[in-house]
């Protein structure tokens, strides 16, 4: 049951998405939803690695990525979305301020939002493994201590946990 479940949300999802990158495509932002149009920019920009699953998403809807060995880019596009509009918003206000220190430190503005994906993957995993809240304060924390950093040594400290 969960597994069809799972499968079924998998291909509502991914047709979701192949429609909003055939309005992308067309230049027909302005028909879509804030969140869309958010999307639909981030899969323009990542068009160059993930065009063919974007392309073909609904005719692979029943594909699973596996995470050891490919990229998601369903769920890279999504989590892209969640950093981007984390600092848009500025909440909380750690993410912007760790944003415009990547900024200050030379990172493009893609390379500082995937610094931050890197960093709210951290705790999002823990948060789905242990089946608990997301730990907002320690999320902050992480990004108050990582600001000051380089962003090698961010992936290098990353990569230890």
């Amino acid at each position: 049951m969960r597994d069809s479940l799972y499968r079924e949300l998998r291909t509502v999802n991914r047709k979701r998405f192949h429609e909003i990158w055939k309005n992308a495509q067309k230049g027909n932002l302005e028909t879509l939803n804030e969140e869309d149009k958010r999307l639909a920019k981030i899969m323009l920009d990542h068009s160059d690695q993930y065009f063919n699953q974007f392309e073909f998403a609904d005719a692979m809807a029943e594909h699973e990525y596996d995470p050891e060995t490919e990229v998601n880019p369903f769920l890279h596009v999504t989590l892209h979305a969640i950093a981007e509009k984390q600092i848009e918003d500025r909440d909380p206000i750690e993410a912007f301020q760790f944003y415009n220190a990547m900024l200050k430190n030379k990172c493009s503005r893609d390379e500082a939002i995937h610094l931050l994906v890197n960093i709210l993957v951290k705790f999002l995993f823990r948060t789905l493994k242990e089946k608990v809240d997301f730990p907002l304060d320690s999320y902050c924390k992480a990004l108050v201590e990582y600001k000051s950093r380089r962003p090698k040594k961010i992936i290098r400290l990353l990569e230890k946990d």
